[in-house]
């Protein structure tokens, strides 16, 4: 019997009724600590192998903050148990690296859809091009960051697994594919998503830009923005 059909997460060691329904989920735990200061009476429901997961409260709606950790096969495991202990929406919130020279670090892009060439998300899909993201829930997303002022583009993201090869070469390969942006683990996220009856989208913050070679904003740096872009789409949902 495969660990899926027993049901049983294996790496969120949570208890049924500890996830809610609305999960924004990230890829460092640093990030899933900080935004937990969002939520009122936040209950820290597992950290083992990193997926470090809170749920408390936000405007009175019940709301899970869990790590997916680093790429496509972590985030798999993440959506999954997430999924067997109750979410029924996950939106990343996360970091990218930016192809375009004039989309600046702090600028947000959110993704309709993503391109890669892993074997994971065609696995859960059944199909080799680009995983949608939930359009409602992406259209949502955009929203909301745009009227707290935030600097949105919407576009196709590139979900790379090997994140020391993503040079100018790589970079423009995608960038004539329609990507705007490089990241680790949206395609995944989505098909995995969609297989098992989630809504699925993204946030994602620049965090530097190819084209310009700039250095790579810490979690620190960045907290700030986290936490605004957090809070911007906990108000767009709920």
């Amino acid at each position: 019997m495969s660990r899926r059909l027993e049901r049983e997460p294996v790496h969120l060691r949570a208890r049924p009724g500890d996830v809610a329904e609305l999960a924004i989920i990230m890829g460092d735990p640093a990030r899933v600590e900080q935004a937990s200061a969002l939520l009122s009476d936040a209950r820290l429901i597992n950290s083992y192998r990193g997926y470090v997961a809170y749920t408390g409260t936000y405007g009175g709606s019940r709301v899970t903050l869990a790590c997916h950790c680093i790429g496509g096969p972590s985030a798999a495991i993440a959506v999954e148990e997430l999924a067997m202990l109750g979410a029924r929406t996950v939106v990343r919130v996360g970091t990218a690296g930016a192809f375009a020279p004039e989309v600046g670090e702090g600028d947000l892009v959110v993704p309709d859809a993503a391109l890669h060439v892993s074997t994971l998300p065609l696995m859960y899909s059944g199909v080799a091009g680009p995983v949608p993201a939930d359009p409602e829930l992406t259209d949502a997303i955009a929203g909301a960051l745009a009227r707290d002022g935030l600097r949105v583009h919407v576009g196709h993201v590139f979900s790379s697994d090997a994140f020391y090869l993503e040079g100018p070469e790589v970079m423009e390969r995608w960038r004539r594919a329609g990507a705007m942006a490089v990241e680790m683990e949206c395609a995944t996220i989505f098909a995995v998503a969609a297989a098992r009856g989630l809504r699925a989208a993204a946030a994602l913050i620049v965090s530097n830009n190819l084209a310009r070679q700039s250095r790579i904003l810490t979690s620190e740096e960045l907290k700030p923005l986290t936490l605004r872009v957090v809070r911007s789409i906990l108000e767009g949902l709920i």
